[in-house]
Order: structure tokens, then C-alpha cells, then sequence
């Protein structure tokens, strides 16, 4: 079998001439014996392309470039190291300042190799192959417009039940932090086999987030109303009453991390602030530490 002794860079589309730290990651690439490539203008062709020699995948942008490089890497094998380059950067690892010292510590194997779940999403078409898509964050199934949709979710060809609501999500761990989050679902360590089904505003007096084994198959159908499904956010294909989609375990991605690379639990604190108090302590002039109340102190912590 061939080594595979190139790195790719997938790059935001708005992104112009190579930055220094990115430069100086390839030239360190270079020097240590790497092929290098950079996926811009057509990056599903240039990944394919590369896909027998390709030792690592960077991406370079936000979460959104993060899960694009995620669903074009992960059916091929290829390792992928997310760096940030957008706002929040929840999915990403590191910044491009720490590029250089990251891309030098893969190549020395001085890295750790995360797995992330993916979903495939199958919907039927008439005449035609079913359409089908891949998601690392969530597969959703929204109703059209105002109106609410009665959906119907099977885990395993077991009923988990009917609801007359906006939509429903089904999340990996990894998307547990994402639409599923503010839509009410629990933070799921990526770590965990595991996927998140949480509806959207539903019109019932107990319905919760439930979380499930992530291999089993989700099967979601609308009974009444029009809806659309829509893999992390990027495809969609129109639902009919009576078509049902099927959600089951894709292909896993291979995650890069390195020294600095952080938790799950330090991104809720940083990213999301979880856990975090609205006021943060005082400290006055002798040290002494104090809790901010509606703008006066109060007794020592």
C-alpha cells in the first residue's frame, strides 16, 4: 500500500492569498517530506483526487468549513484538523496561530485521533435513486411555513412516538451542541455512542429530548402537514405525507488533536459559557473575594 505523504488544506471560499502562519505550515509540511495541496475553488474534486495519499485534512474557517472537510473526508478515511478562523469555532480545535506547531506535532505523531459519528440520511424519490446526505452536526425535518406537522419517529422500528410540531431533530453527540442545544436537548460528550432526538415546539404537556443508542435506525415520517428534511443545514429535499426518511450510523470521522487542543468541557465553559455565573467575582484591594449583587457587595465567597 502506498504511504500517504500529502496534507490538503481546505480553505474558506472568501479566503485570498495564503496567510503567513499558513504558509509557514506548508513550507514546514514540505521540509519534513509532504506533498501538500490546497482545496478552494473545487474542493469535492480536489479531495477525491488526493484521497489515496492524503495523511490530513486541515480546514480553515469556521464550524461550517469544519463539517463540509468532515463530510468530504470522513467516506474517504482521511483525518481531519479543524482550525479557526470564524467566531465561534465550537468544532474547531485550534487557532491559525497554533497552525505551524500543530501541523509539526502530527507529522512527529505527537497527536491523539478522535472518532465523530456521522448520520446518512436516505429519502425516497419517485423514479428515481433515494436521495441521500450525510451529517455530522443533525438531520432535521421541519414543518413548511407556520403551520405545525404531526410527525412520526421510529427508533428501530419501535415507536418513540407521534408529535404535532414544528419538526424534530436527530443529533449526533457532536451536533448535541448545536441547533439541538438551543432547541432544548442535552449536551452529549462526542465521546459517547450516541444520538439526541429532540422536537421542535411541540404541542404536548410532557415531551423531552430522549437520547438513544447512535446505531440504531430513525425513521421519521410526516402524517399530516408539509415538511422538508435537511442534513446540517446544506441539503434539503421536500417531504410528502406518508414519505418516510430513514436516519441510521454513517461513516465515522477521524478527529486530530494536539497539545491545546480542548475538552469537551472547557469548549461549554469558553464557547457557550455553561455553567458559568451571569456575575463574576470581586476581589477587593487585601484579596479578600466578593459575589456582585444587583450592583452591591456582598458577603465574602
Amino acid at each position: 500500500m502506498t504511504a500517504r505523504r500529502s496534507i490538503g488544506f481546505l480553505l474558506h471560499p472568501r479566503e485570498g492569498d495564503p496567510s503567513p502562519d499558513l504558509q509557514a505550515a506548508i513550507e514546514l509540511a514540505e521540509r519534513q517530506g509532504f506533498d501538500t495541496w490546497t482545496a478552494l475553488a473545487h474542493p469535492e474534486q480536489d479531495v477525491v483526487r488526493h484521497r489515496a495519499d492524503s495523511a490530513l485534512l486541515v480546514t480553515l474557517g469556521g464550524d461550517g468549513t469544519f463539517l463540509y472537510g468532515a463530510r468530504l473526508a470522513a467516506p474517504l478515511g482521511i483525518p481531519v484538523l479543524g482550525v479557526n478562523r470564524g467566531q465561534l469555532g465550537f468544532l474547531t480545535d485550534i487557532d491559525i496561530s497554533q497552525l505551524h506547531d500543530a501541523v509539526d506535532s502530527f507529522i512527529a505523531g505527537r497527536h491523539r485521533l478522535q472518532r465523530r459519528s456521522l448520520l446518512e440520511l436516505s429519502a425516497p424519490r419517485p423514479d428515481q435513486e433515494p436521495f441521500r446526505a450525510l451529517a455530522l452536526n443533525e438531520v432535521v425535518v421541519k414543518s413548511s411555513g407556520v403551520n405545525l406537522a404531526r410527525i412520526r419517529v421510529e427508533c428501530d422500528d419501535e415507536l418513540l412516538g407521534e408529535f404535532d410540531a414544528d419538526g424534530v431533530i436527530i443529533a449526533t453527540a457532536t451536533g448535541s451542541t448545536a441547533y439541538a442545544l438551543s432547541a432544548g436537548g442535552p449536551p452529549v460528550d462526542p465521546r459517547v455512542r450516541a444520538i439526541v432526538v429532540v422536537p421542535l415546539a411541540p404541542h404536548a404537556v410532557i415531551t423531552r429530548a430522549v437520547v438513544v443508542p447512535e446505531a440504531v435506525t430513525v425513521r421519521v415520517g410526516v402524517l399530516h402537514g408539509r415538511a422538508f428534511a435537511a442534513a446540517d443545514g446544506h441539503v434539503d429535499v421536500t417531504l410528502h405525507e406518508g414519505m418516510p426518511i430513514t436516519v441510521q450510523p454513517g461513516p465515522e470521522l477521524q478527529v486530530v488533536q494536539v497539545a491545546g487542543s480542548p475538552s469537551f468541557l472547557r469548549r461549554l465553559r469558553e464557547k457557550v459559557r455553561f455553567g458559568t455565573p451571569l456575575k463574576e467575582s470581586l476581589e477587593d484591594a487585601d484579596g479578600h473575594r466578593f459575589r456582585e449583587q444587583d450592583g452591591d457587595r456582598g458577603g465574602a465567597a
